[in-house]
């Protein structure tokens, strides 16, 4: 498991450790890693994953495998899916290069709702259409 943010930062502030930190090999952060290791925290497999998101098996495997990078939609409907927090569901659109959930845009402020209620992909696609706010579904323009 990686080191937390706070272990991070006080190792920087010393240093020696901060020197050797800087020194050694970076691996940046994929989204096909991050969503590995989510994935294994939520005890969740590759089909289920795939079944629960609605993404076709052999996109969500490229996906997996790092071949493509999804967009925003696909990784909201993995949150949902994974029912992640809002703060690893932002972590989770950084590292895919998506733009974060903003609450002054209404249809990102009823994805941030669902998130924190729990909600399903089913529940949070009747949410939208309620609104009414483009599906996760839809075509992103």
């Amino acid at each position: 498991m990686p080191e937390t943010t706070s272990k991070l930062l006080h190792r920087l502030r010393s240093r020696e450790s901060g020197e050797a930190f800087l020194n050694q090999k970076w691996a940046a952060p994929t989204c096909a890693r991050i969503l590995r290791e989510m994935l294994e925290q939520a005890g969740m497999s590759a089909p289920q994953w795939i079944a629960g998101a609605d993404i076709s098996k052999s996109y969500g495997y490229q996906i997996l495998r790092g071949e493509r990078v999804p967009g925003r939609d696909i990784l909201l409907r993995t949150a949902l899916a994974l029912q992640l927090s809002l703060k690893e569901t932002q972590r989770l659109l950084a590292v895919g290069g998506c733009g974060a959930l903003y609450p002054k845009v209404r249809r990102d402020a009823a994805v941030i709702f669902a998130l924190n209620q729990k909600m399903t992909l089913l529940e949070t696609e009747e949410l939208l259409s309620s609104l009414p706010e483009r599906s996760l579904f839809g075509k992103e323009t």
